[in-house]
Formats: structure tokens, C-alpha cells, sequence
């Protein structure tokens, strides 16, 4: 039986984005100059051509893992002593249950066990992934994830293996933030996907990742610019775009002022009646 699929298969990708972006600049306008959210924007557009060191991609490591189950805003407002405990992996591969202790003791940290063991654990494989491939980014060239979708998804599936509190949607944050052509098809991105038409549930990540990578092929932007504009869009609130309130919340969303509402099939079933 041939799977049909709820997305038209003549979806105007380009429009939806460019009235999604559109209209995200104009909301974060009433607070911000809109120079400065299109700055604010644009540097997204580049971190896929910024080059990282093994101490860059373990520190990515440390805040995906923090970051997943979290409001966002609760643990950027947390970065800085998280950064202070997890200084780099080679100190943080020697830290001994004390020191765990110690972290857990800190007021200023998200105090989770859980996520602070994971880390330690992780700084002790990434040191030895360093030692037998030279560096992190060797480790992660060796699978030549740019050359196809599979090589991209086998990367994925070790780094879950390899790597304590990276699961299904987190591996994908940390492949999005180390620049590779991936969104995180987190609850946010799932939703705005599923009430465009695009997916039939916002908990098929697979599905979200490849219509994510859709985007960024017609509109020609890269894909964590992608992955920003529909996050801050269906965010709760994001300063650094002019976001007071998001758009396209999960409850009460701004539908008066959503550019693609006419798009949309919960503004269809609930508001195009009335």
C-alpha cells in the first residue's frame, strides 16, 4: 500500500517561509529596531561556516543535554555557571564523584543529576573519541555526513549511542548546532509543521527533519536560519528577536497577526468560521 501524505505535494515552501519571517520581524519591530532583529537573524546564517574546536563541540554537548526537557529560557538564564562546572572536557573527564557533589551543591546550576553525571560521562568518551581520531571534527568528517542523508542519519544514530542524554530529538539539536543540514524537530517546529499541513502529528521527527530540509532547499537559506525562524515564531517569548509573546503558541496563539493563518488548518477549524 503506497503511503499518502497529508502534505500537498505543491506546498509553497518559499511563501510560507518568507510570510513566517516577514511577519516575525514585524511582531519583534513593535519592541526592537528592525535592523537590529535582522542582525540578530542573520548570524544564524553563517554558523554552519564557523570552524570548532573539540572544546566548542563539547561545550555544545553540555548545553543540548541541558537544554532538552527545559524550558529554554530557564536554562539560558543558567548558561554562564554551567559553563563555569564544565570548562572543557579534558577537566571535566577527570572530575570524581566529589566534584559531582560539589556541582549539585552549586545554587546558581540547573541541579540535576542526571544531566550533570551525563556530562562527565560524555567529557571521558569525547576525550577518548579525541585520542584515537586526532580531533572531534575528524571524528565527525570520518562519516562524511555532508555527502548524503544516510551518512548524516548513520552519524546521528552513534552519537546516541556513544553519548549519555542524547536521544531522539536531542542528537538532532546537537547536529543542528554543530552546522550540519538538520533542524531539532522539537515540540515547536512539530507543531507549526502539523497545523501548516505538513506532517499528520508533530511527533514524527524523521518527517519534520526532512520537510525542515525542504525549506532550506527552495528558499536557499541555511538550515538553522531555517530551524531559528520557526522556533522564536512558535516560541512563548524571545528578547533577542523583539518577542514579547510568540505567535504560533501551543495555547492561544496570535492568529490576527499570523501571516500564513489563511495556510492554516487550526486557524481553519477554529477561527475561519466564525
Amino acid at each position: 500500500m503506497k503511503h499518502k501524505s497529508s502534505a500537498s505535494p505543491m506546498f509553497d515552501y518559499k511563501s510560507i517561509f518568507e510570510d513566517i519571517e516577514k511577519t516575525l520581524i514585524d511582531a519583534g519591530s513593535q519592541n526592537l529596531p528592525k535592523e537590529k532583529i535582522i542582525d540578530n537573524l542573520n548570524w544564524f546564517k553563517n554558523l554552519h561556516k564557523i570552524s570548532l574546536t573539540d572544546d566548542d563541540y563539547y561545550w555544545i554537548l553540555v548545553y543540548v543535554i541541558f537544554y532538552s526537557g527545559f524550558k529554554a529560557a530557564t536554562v539560558t538564564a543558567k548558561l554562564d555557571p554551567i559553563r563555569k562546572n564544565f570548562p572543557n572536557y579534558e577537566t571535566v573527564a577527570n572530575y570524581d564523584n566529589a566534584q559531582v557533589i560539589k556541582i549539585l551543591s552549586d545554587p546558581e546550576i540547573i541541579r540535576n543529576k542526571r544531566k550533570i553525571k551525563s556530562c562527565v560521562d560524555n567529557a571521558r568518551v569525547f576525550r577518548d573519541i579525541v585520542k584515537s581520531h586526532g580531533s572531534f571534527q575528524e571524528y565527525i568528517d570520518s562519516f562524511e555526513p555532508n555527502e548524503s542523508f544516510e551518512n548524516l542519519m548513520l552519524l546521528k544514530e552513534e552519537l546516541e549511542f556513544k553519548f549519555s542524554g542524547l536521544g531522539r530529538v536531542t542528537a538532532y539539536h546537537f547536529l543542528t548546532d554543530i552546522g550540519l543540514p538538520v533542524l531539532k524537530p522539537d515540540r515547536v517546529i512539530g507543531r507549526i509543521f502539523n497545523r501548516l499541513g505538513l506532517i499528520d502529528s508533530p511527533h514524527l521527527l524523521l518527517r519534520t527533519v526532512v520537510e525542515g530540509r525542504k525549506f532550506s532547499h527552495i528558499t536557499g537559506h541555511p538550515i538553522r536560519y531555517i530551524d531559528i525562524v520557526f522556533v522564536v515564531y512558535g516560541q512563548v517569548k524571545s528578547e533577542e528577536f523583539g518577542i514579547e509573546r510568540g505567535i504560533c503558541l501551543e495555547r492561544n496563539p496570535s492568529c490576527k497577526i499570523c501571516g500564513v493563518k489563511n495556510r492554516c488548518n487550526y486557524y481553519k477549524l477554529n477561527f475561519a468560521k466564525r
